[in-house]
């Protein structure tokens, strides 16, 4: 915020006798009139006369006329009103010119709709309605502190400041949203007005005023705004849906001095929600500000707010959202401008040595004119020269006017304008050029930052966890970033390896060919064939491949996806490249290929995201960094670019550069296992193939487990890695008549796959906390139920439910055998006492139990089902520890690494891919 203009006026009183300057041209006539007629007729002659008034005489005559104007006697009524006709005559003949010496007078004239006197009261609302008529477009700043100045609480005063904000919003829009700071308060005290007519006026200046802001975010809020300073009450609701607004576009001052007072009084509110809803938004909106002078208004304001809530709001959560609000808007409020601060006594020093011995009230007006345009931030000439030039006509000789107004312009941009730093010179050629914002769910994640990609350079995309690199690039590829060119002028593929559900199962051929990215290029199955020949693909699975035209897209390795993916973008003849973590499950052979393409693609254009700090070193020409939501670009390579320009570049990639910790709940006893190396899982002699596929992908494969093993599973891509974990557990079933699997049934496992979302991609309307509780209530882990080991058929469904032969223990000691139809587990689960078999408590449809021991079980169908009474029970080992609740799994994804805002209070689909990789851990681990 540029501090407001101060005018430069005559300290002594127009009124003082012995100052009283004698007018070039008689004003008598004029106010001796003391009828409407004979004051008009007079008003007409005096216009004619100073038709061709100089700056000097209007000044004088404007002076006398302002003296009369101060005498307030009775007897003087009639002179007051033919002053004011004289200064609404000289606005009607001289225009521009009288413009500078009447608009001083702006008080005076104001104070006239007071008068006692009728005829005064008439002349001054036309003299005032001729002044906002005709009012330069770019003065409205100067002559705001005369309309907000109160005047001891006059009716007919406080009416028009309401009006001239109103009439000011609708003809000088972007003056008044720079005004809103200081506007708003004075119309919110005016909605108060005991008098039915101000306050209904400044209830419609206040819808007017608040228009004029143009942030499209806060313009739905602004009618709730308003009605929040009639009605108190509504300020929680306001105040709660505000909090979920995604703000993007740049924050300035206009729209923080319509969210401050709701927010002040947000914070002063008992509850603890609206007092946490208040913070985020002042961070949200923090966030957004880009020069520090728009928020200085606001920070004595707000900041004690939030330093007193961040000490004695009683909720830890709350409180901590308090803080991070409050160092934010300190950081804000601190950082280096983007726009020099100046005052309107700078810019009328170097007015005055431009101009010479010019009239000085013209000066003066001409100077807060040039200020208000440098507050507008406006260089643009030909709005200084419309704003500037017909003023400075009547003080200056004509051909002096435009020469100065160009000096003007000229100094006044060096004082204010930071040299921006300058581009490399190359001769590559630019493929775009774009300044956009960029939100992902209620994040902001770039705000008006630019974006400036150039032929073959192939930019490193750097940026902490969760700053939005992968959010950016599917922005870009899905052209929702602003300015970027269409898919007509720049090819763009976002190279992925990530396979969705519903194509896992379509062979690699048909998946490329069938493509929509591809379709629209022409791209046949012989292309295509070509293609992923070329690249290692086999022609079937006749020789077991790892990879083939044949195979379906969901079986290939993380390896073989990401070469499936670049065929793809291949295909395309992309412009531009985006690579998410291209060398994720690559071995080095594949990782040397993937390397040698990129750098072999001299005419594309490609931005990696990676934490393989050697190939990024090897692969980019460019590093893009992201920080405090801009846009950084550097020369050189990553190693290159951390050394000289950013230390804390390491921090990204290096585990022992980085402060971030992530505590893993520690596993309670498993009951039944008394030594670390008794086996708790194992496959002996495994055989698994994939239906269809004519080897096996696995042969004789034992694996033991205990707990005290910790085993790496390393093979080339494609050699069944994955494959070997899933039948470990249970995700496969291996072949009839191959070895056994087994687990202990106490045991809890947690099972991450390498490709991890799609544990969670049916969940994304849930939050984090809500997805572990959905996922964990009924105990045993829902996602255990889908695995082939527990998931029943229908047929095994139905064979449960034959009568099964049972033996019954009397009381006196016999045993009875009768046939019975299973109704439930009770999950009562003992060993035998006689050896160390398993028995299990059932309840029968006839309502009696009995305990029926597990070979029987397994023998009648029951495998599956004993699987998920395993589970159930093995999972009541955690609930004694770690209640299902709220609380406990906000504290639990808070120990992963997931903050109560990402895990309590977001959706995991507004989540970013480090964050969602996160939830899954947290999930997993729940029941340790």
């Amino acid at each position: 915020q540029i501090a407001p203009p101060h005018l430069i006026k005559d300290s002594t009183p127009h009124d003082h006798p012995e100052n009283r300057i004698m007018p070039a041209v008689d004003i008598t006539p004029l106010i001796s009139t003391d009828t409407p007629d004979a004051r008009e007729a007079s008003a007409k002659e005096f216009a004619a006369k100073m038709k061709a008034a100089d700056a000097k005489t209007i000044d004088d005559t404007v002076s006398s006329l302002l003296s009369v104007l101060a005498d307030k006697g009775k007897a003087a009524g009639n002179k007051r009103a033919g002053a004011l006709a004289g200064m609404g005559a000289l606005l009607d003949s001289c225009g521009k010119g009288a413009e500078p010496f009447i608009a001083t007078a702006l008080g005076e004239i104001i104070e006239a709709l007071a008068d006692k006197v009728k005829p005064v009261t008439i002349e001054a609302d036309k003299l005032l309605k001729a002044l906002l008529g005709m009012l330069s477009p770019y003065a409205a700043k100067t002559i705001m502190p005369a309309i907000l100045e109160e005047r001891a609480g006059k009716m007919a005063c406080n009416l028009f400041r309401a009006e001239a904000l109103s009439k000011l919003s609708s003809s000088c829009p972007t003056q008044i949203s720079r005004c809103l700071t200081d506007v708003v308060p004075v119309l919110s005290d005016l909605m108060w007005d005991t008098k039915p007519q101000v306050k209904a006026a400044a209830t419609k200046a206040m819808e007017d005023v608040t228009g004029t802001d143009s942030n499209k975010d806060i313009k739905p809020f602004v009618p709730e705004m308003i009605s929040t300073i009639l009605d108190p009450t509504q300020v929680t609701e306001c105040v709660h849906k505000l909090a979920g607004v995604v703000f993007v576009q740049d924050i300035e001052a206009s729209s923080l001095a319509l969210m401050s007072p709701l927010l002040k009084r947000g914070f002063d509110e008992p509850t603890t929600v609206t007092k946490r809803n208040c913070a985020r938004i002042v961070e949200n909106m923090s966030k957004l500000v880009d020069d520090p002078y728009e928020v200085a208004p606001f920070v004595p304001l707000l900041l004690p707010q939030l330093a007193r809530a961040k000490d004695e709001v009683s909720d830890p959560e709350c409180r901590n959202v308090c803080e991070k609000a409050h160092d934010r808007l300190e950081k804000t409020a601190s950082k280096p401008p983007v726009w020099k601060r100046i005052d309107v006594e700078q810019v009328l020093t170097t007015l005055s040595g431009l101009a010479g011995t010019a009239n000085q009230k013209v000066l003066n007006y001409v100077a807060s004119i040039a200020y208000a345009l440098l507050d507008l931030k406006n260089l643009n000439p030909n709005d200084w020269s419309s704003g500037l030039q017909p003023i400075l006509e009547n003080a200056l000789p004509a051909d002096k006017v435009a020469g100065v107004i160009t000096a003007l312009l000229e100094k006044c941009a060096k004082e204010v304008q930071i040299e921006e730093e300058k581009e490399e010179v190359d001769d590559a050629e630019q493929l775009c050029d774009c300044q956009f914002s960029l939100a992902y769910g209620n994040k902001v994640l770039l705000n008006q930052t630019k974006l400036k990609l150039k032929r073959g350079f192939r930019y490193a995309l750097c940026g902490k966890n969760d700053s939005g690199k992968t959010s950016l690039m599917r922005a870009i590829a899905n052209q929702q970033v602003e300015g970027f060119p269409p898919p007509t002028e720049l090819r763009t593929m976002f190279v992925e390896t990530d396979v969705q559900g519903d194509v896992a199962e379509i062979p690699v051929l048909e998946y490329v060919v069938t493509h929509p990215g591809l379709k629209a290029y022409g791209i046949t199955a012989a292309d295509a064939r070509e293609k992923l020949l070329s690249v290692g693909f086999a022609e079937d699975d006749s020789h077991m491949a790892p990879a083939s035209l044949t195979k379906q897209v969901g079986r290939l390795s993380g390896g073989w996806r990401m070469k499936l993916a670049l065929c793809r973008a291949m295909l395309m003849k992309a412009d531009i490249l985006l690579l998410d973590e291209p060398t994720n499950h690559l071995d080095p052979g594949n990782v040397k290929w993937v390397c040698d393409y990129l750098t072999s693609l001299t005419n594309v254009t490609s931005i990696i995201v990676s934490h393989d700090i050697k190939v990024l070193d090897q692969v980019c020409t460019h590093l893009i960094q992201i920080d405090n939501l801009k846009l950084r670009l550097f020369k050189g390579t990553l190693t290159e670019v951390a050394t000289k320009h950013v230390p804390d570049l390491m921090s990204y990639f290096e585990l022992k550069a980085t402060k971030f910790s992530m505590n893993f709940p520690q596993p309670g006893m498993l009951e039944g296992i008394t030594s670390k190396g008794k086996h708790i899982m194992k496959m002996t002699n495994i055989t698994f193939t994939y239906p269809g596929a004519p080897k096996a992908q696995l042969t004789g494969v034992t694996v033991r487990v205990s707990l005290s093993t910790r085993a790496a599973c390393i093979g080339a891509n494609g050699a069944g890695k994955s494959t070997m974990i899933k039948l470990l557990t249970g995700e496969l079933q291996a072949d009839k008549g191959s070895g056994d699997v087994w687990k202990h049934p106490n045991a809890r496992v947690a099972y991450v796959a390498q490709h991890a979302f799609h544990h969670i991609e049916h969940h994304l309307e849930k939050t984090p906390n809500e997805y572990i509780r959905w996922r964990y209530e009924h105990g045993a882990d829902k996602e255990g139920l889908e695995k082939v080991n527990s998931k029943m058929s229908a047929e095994e469904e139905a064979a449960l439910k034959k009568p099964m032969q049972i033996e019954i223990k009397r009381e006196d000691g016999t045993v009875m055998t009768t046939k019975a139809v299973f109704k439930r587990f009770t999950e009562g689960r003992r060993t035998a006492s006689k050896g160390k078999e398993l028995e299990y408590e059932i309840k029968w449809e006839s309502d009696f139990t009995s305990w029926v021991s597990k070979t029987k079980l397994v023998a009648h169908g029951f495998a599956k089902l004993l699987t998920q009474v395993d589970d159930s029970i093995a999972a009541r080992a955690t609930q004694l520890v770690r209640p299902l609740t709220q609380a406990f799994v906000e504290k639990h994804i808070n120990d992963v690494g997931l903050e109560p805002e990402f895990g309590t209070h977001t959706r995991i689909g507004a989540l970013s891919g480090g964050q969602k990789v996160k939830v899954v851990l947290a999930a997993a681990l729940w029941n340790t």
